[in-house]
């Protein structure tokens, strides 16, 4: 007799894993001993020094992120064994491991599946003979690799899901009857927050339970039954229609399956010549050996700009194929347009307006799921209510919020900035957002032509062209849930992503070779409501969309009603995603002058800014906001301080030293010299408003004086600013 045995230290729902590798009928036994395993999981938001201060400004950093940095290095030097670092995205990897190395040298390593599979298991021998004190990596160190001991494992940013921070934690005391030991570095607010929650669910094996479970999968079902028609051949039997439905119906994810769908699957397999009835046919054997895995091929493709002819970055498949010429994304923190694709070549244009770029990530963000971020809701509003009474500290910039405006489950909040943003506040998950941001989009385009939206966990933002139509808003919500589900559909068949997918159903099907590189137009219209067609769409509802979770938001609509509330300017529950949709926090068309002004003085009061006595060679760094109206050296008395940006602090003193003892100067030094020269010129002259202009991207002393000459305050100075920053963000590429 045969047994089936599961082993697995991440499961939800077992009673679920249970039927799926036992099918049908059979016993199973669950035997839970996760109890057993103890974790310790610590969540942290690290806080800026005066020595991170300093360095953000050598490194062009945010001191915040200097900070959590410096934090996983001190984490590394104290722990006595190795450290495993997670991130969730191999730009993170590639970007934290370089950091590192300039507290810890050749001591760390970086890990992820797009470096060769050489540099990979070098890596991991390293690590295993002790030669690493740490390495960085992404879901490649997750599962199933032998690295040897791991004393410690800290998560850089929220792990996003419980059962990922498990798995990664998990990695740490891997022997009986130790405990794991995980950190999180938090990044900001909201990532403690949903840090803290998912490490608490984790420590109290609450795992996620709503996973993705594929049902009737018609790609699947095409092959077993090719396959089942293979197999009566070779043993001289003959199979029928009720045979098969009486085989495949054993299978836990086929149980609920219709004769129908089974005939639907039938009459795809004889018209596409895989079988002639229930007997197999000429193609049937190769079409059944080179399909076996449903796992699609990955391919990346070259990323080259079109104005230099150089490579920028890499591309996946998936993401190509969602986007079409005059799409505008974001790349290597730059903002492109897509030109063409050539092969396994992708052209780009440098571009400067980032609005609706797209992120053109290496793969995907991990979703959060709905109940993480329903805690994280609650969390946020009492956290946010309590600091508008002065209780506890929290790095929460509370400027515009108050008791009225803070969202929480059980009310949804929508909140308009300017005319022609919507912030819609579900807080339904990365995949229930997504769900309510593709259906607004598409039921609001009726009303008012094209509709764009951004979504992340926590909210879903519209952008209008026009302005936002306030009674179409109001009546789209209200409308029954078949009307929703029709919408959705409707939305998702006319999406890229649907094409995307449609394509590769149809590789696994038979229906293109292996080797096409797109689906035609007309081949889609043609299968739509075909087995391809209705197996795209079942696979995006499954992976991309939850809605369950939509469902549960519309019938809180219906018995509480809407909060609709106009804002002046976004506020800190606002500009996450704002920010993260325009990717630059200048480009915000549709909102006033004054709330365009206010957001760009925020952004440079925000910032910190090293100065320089070029008299006695004082310096101080402090934040743009903190600065006095007199300016003055705190050692000598006088005026003439420097703003040092892009130029180190030890670097200018040395150039100052050799200034006043007249030694020989190499090309370098003499514009190091010219350049604070000129900055200490303009303090000199404008005091702290010479500061802040020169606080501005891409705006160095010369910039500084032009805007200088024309404005000299209010919301005219800010502006001025922005366009300098726009100016420099569109001709960069050119001389970079």
């Amino acid at each position: 007799m045969f047994q089936r045995v599961g082993l697995s230290a991440t499961v939800g729902d077992p009673n679920l894993l249970a039927g799926f590798l036992g099918g049908v009928g059979r016993r199973v036994e669950v035997v839970d001993v996760s109890g057993e395993k103890k974790y310790e999981i610590d969540v942290v938001l690290p806080t800026p020094t005066d020595e991170d201060y300093v360095d953000a400004e050598k490194f062009d950093a945010t001191p915040e992120a200097v900070a959590r940095v410096r934090k996983v290095a001190e984490y590394i030097k104290s722990a006595r064994g190795a450290v495993l670092i997670f991130t969730n995205t191999r730009d993170g990897a590639e970007f934290l491991a370089s950091r590192l190395k300039h507290h810890l040298g050749d001591l760390v390593e970086v890990h992820h599946s797009s470096l060769s599979r050489e540099h990979r298991v070098s890596v991991e021998e390293k690590l295993k003979r002790g030669e690493l004190k740490a390495v960085v990596a992404t879901s490649s160190l997750e599962l199933g690799i032998d690295i040897g001991d791991i004393e410690l494992v800290v998560q850089y940013g929220s792990p996003r899901q419980t059962s990922k921070l498990v798995q990664r934690v998990g990695r740490s005391g891997h022997r009986v009857g130790q405990t794991s030991r995980g950190i999180v570095v938090a990044t900001d607010f909201e990532d403690l927050l949903e840090s803290e929650v998912i490490a608490e669910r984790a420590m109290n094996r609450v795992l996620e339970s709503d996973v993705e479970n594929h049902e009737n999968a018609l790609d699947v079902l095409l092959h077993q039954v090719v396959g089942i028609a293979l197999e009566a051949v070779l043993d001289g039997r003959e199979v029928d229609l009720s045979d098969v439905l009486r085989i495949v119906k054993r299978a836990h994810p086929y149980r609920n399956l219709t004769e129908d769908d089974l005939k639907l699957v039938l009459d795809f397999a004889e018209r596409h010549r895989l079988l002639r009835g229930l007997r197999p046919r000429r193609g049937s054997i190769n079409y059944y050996f080179e399909n076996v895995s449903t796992i699609p091929d990955e391919k990346k493709y070259k990323a080259v700009d079109e104005s230099t002819g150089k490579p920028v970055g890499e591309l996946d498949r998936e993401f190509v194929f969602s986007i079409e010429p005059g799409t505008k994304i974001v790349l290597s923190g730059r903002v492109w347009t897509f030109v063409k694709r050539e092969g396994d070549v992708v052209y780009l244009y440098p571009d400067y307006d980032v609005i609706g770029a797209l992120p053109a990530w290496l793969g995907e963000q991990i979703p959060v799921p709905y109940d993480v971020a329903q805690e994280v809701c609650r969390r946020r509003a009492e956290a946010l209510r309590a600091l508008l009474r002065g209780e506890g500290e929290l790095p929460v910039d509370l400027d515009g919020v108050n008791e009225e405006i803070i969202p929480e489950p059980g009310r949804l909040h929508i909140h308009i900035v300017g005319n022609k943003y919507v912030v819609v506040h579900s807080c339904l998950g990365s995949k229930g957002n997504e769900a309510l941001g593709l259906y607004l989009s598409h039921a609001l385009s009726g009303y008012v032509g094209p509709v764009g939206y951004r979504a992340d966990a926590y909210r879903v933002l519209l952008i209008f062209r026009d302005f936002v139509p306030l009674q179409a808003l109001d009546e789209v919500f209200k409308k029954p849930l078949p009307f929703v589900y029709k919408t959705l559909r409707n939305a998702v068949k006319s999406s890229r992503m649907f094409r995307f997918r449609f394509f590769q159903v149809a590789r696994r099907t038979g229906l293109v070779s292996k080797d096409a590189e797109e689906v035609p137009a007309k081949l889609v219209d043609a299968y739509l409501d075909d087995l391809p067609g209705l197996e795209a769409l079942n696979e995006i509802f499954v992976e991309k969309l939850d809605v369950k979770g939509l469902a549960n938001l519309l019938k809180v609509v219906e018995r509480e009603g809407l909060v609709v509330r106009r804002l002046s300017r976004p506020t800190a529950l606002e500009r996450p995603i704002l920010e993260e949709a325009l990717r630059l926090d200048f480009s915000f068309r549709g909102l006033s002058r004054e709330s365009l002004a206010d957001l760009v003085r925020r952004r440079i009061m925000n910032k910190y800014v090293t100065l320089l006595c070029l008299n006695c060679g004082w310096s101080m760094v402090t934040r743009a906001s903190m600065l006095p109206d007199d300016i003055y050296c705190q050692r000598c008395g006088l005026r003439t301080l420097a703003v040092l940006k892009g130029i180190d602090l030890e670097k200018a003193r040395q150039v100052l030293n050799k200034y006043r003892l007249r030694q020989r100067m190499s090309p370098e030094e003499r514009r190091v010299l010219e350049k604070i020269q000129q900055s200490a010129s303009l303090v000199l002259e404008h005091g702290k408003i010479g500061v802040f202009v020169q606080l501005a991207h891409g705006v160095g002393p010369k910039t500084a004086l032009k805007i200088l000459n024309k404005v000299f305050e209010g919301d005219d100075l800010w502006l001025a600013i922005l366009d300098a920053e726009k100016q420099f963000a569109s001709t960069k590429a050119f001389w970079d």
